[in-house]
């Protein structure tokens, strides 16, 4: 990683039990507990002077102190920018890490918290329903969590709940159902299901969840209290019997190396390469709303074009009607006047008619005096 890492040991002795790639990876170690911690050279150091930006508790067997999580909440409030802190499932002796973590998490004021439960997968897993294979799915404002990772190795573990601080009460967190102010980092497949190792009188009951319940359930989950980011996961990331950072197991290849150190570089606030890649997906985002807006108005825009449209439609519906109208009435009007050029007509061929018969009667008339006239003047001829 980009920086330091030190871990706390209660003695000397314990530096020999730490697995060689662990102690080749480390930048030092410390002796002591959190509230009174010393270097090897014996210099007394506090969390807070060692100007730390994250402290992981992965999987605690042995209860804290008072002065201890009085040490983590003071490490939170003045230098300590995150906590990582890991349970573990109900099977034994994993209650006692499940209450130690809750306990820790209670002082914080955090409402995450670890049920007294486990999740298998019959489906996704490295050959054991209780070697897990979760699935890395971060919301969208933390997805740059799941660059380069898809999934990671919960070998036996517990599930996240949600817990009313003022109440008592507890809920399951669920993928359509995630309380305001947490995100959920990691989650079992669908075929995930709640079992019981440790029921009464040996354990304790679920709170939130009960054995037999399926479906994908909360394996890593974040909430951010004042300026302190709080980590609660269901297994630890490292150390542990086969820690989530595991590359490798029974044959399935996982992401473990990948996403510890995304959610280590997000939570120190250091970021590294992740900036760019946070970077990236926020203008995709904003590309995204730009479109999103566009198509919106383009929406918007075609209505309003239908709505026109549908104006012209009608109004070209009513003009066409009174065109119609006018066309029935000019075909009525040329009716009548075709009628009236008829009946004109039919009495000006009746008064021809009769016109034709009184010019020859008068020239009857007019024949008759003619030859009335020639015979007056034939007879006035023999006289003489």
């Amino acid at each position: 990683y980009d920086g330091e890492v030190y871990v706390l040991l209660s003695s000397e002795k314990d530096l020999a039990k730490l697995d060689p790639v662990a102690r080749s990876l480390i930048s030092g170690y410390l002796i002591g507990t959190l509230d009174k911690m010393t270097t090897p050279d014996g210099k007394t150091v506090t969390l807070t002077s060692l100007l730390t930006d994250l402290l992981i508790i992965p999987q605690p067997t042995k209860e804290f102190t008072a002065e201890e999580i009085q040490a983590i909440k003071s490490y939170l409030e003045t230098r300590g920018r995150a906590l990582w802190v890991a349970g573990d499932s109900d099977y034994p002796p994993g209650e006692t890490s499940i209450a130690i973590v809750n306990k820790i998490l209670e002082a914080l004021g955090s409402n995450l918290a670890l049920d007294y439960a486990s999740v298998e997968d019959p489906v996704s897993n490295a050959q054991a329903p209780y070697r897990v294979v979760a699935l890395i799915k971060p919301p969208q404002g933390l997805s740059f969590l799941g660059f380069g990772a898809e999934k990671i190795l919960m070998h036996g573990p517990g599930v996240v709940a949600y817990r009313d601080l003022a109440t008592g009460s507890w809920s399951a967190i669920k993928p359509d159902n995630v309380p305001q102010g947490i995100s959920v980092i990691v989650w079992s497949s669908p075929n995930g299901k709640i079992v019981e190792n440790t029921a009464p009188p040996r354990g304790l009951l679920g709170q939130a969840y009960s054995a037999g319940d399926t479906g994908s359930f909360p394996m890593v989950a974040v909430q951010v209290i004042k300026n302190a980011t709080i980590i609660v996961s269901s297994e630890s990331p490292i150390g542990d019997y086969q820690p989530g950072i595991t590359a490798q197991y029974y044959g399935v290849m996982l992401d473990g190396p990948r996403f510890v150190r995304n959610m280590v570089l997000w939570a120190t606030g250091y970021m590294g390469e992740l900036k760019y890649v946070a970077s990236t997906e926020k203008r995709m985002r904003d590309l995204e709303t730009s479109l999103s807006n566009a198509m919106s108005m383009i929406k918007d825009l075609d209505s309003k074009i239908s709505q026109l449209s549908g104006q012209l439609s009608s109004q070209a519906n009513q003009l066409g009607s009174r065109i119609n109208d006018v066309s029935n009435r000019v075909s009525s009007l040329e009716s009548r006047v075709n009628s009236l050029s008829s009946d004109l007509s039919n009495s000006v061929s009746s008064l021809d008619s009769k016109i034709s018969g009184s010019l020859n009667m008068i020239y009857a008339a007019l024949g008759l005096a003619v030859i009335g006239l020639i015979a007056g003047a034939i007879a006035l001829i023999r006289s003489r």
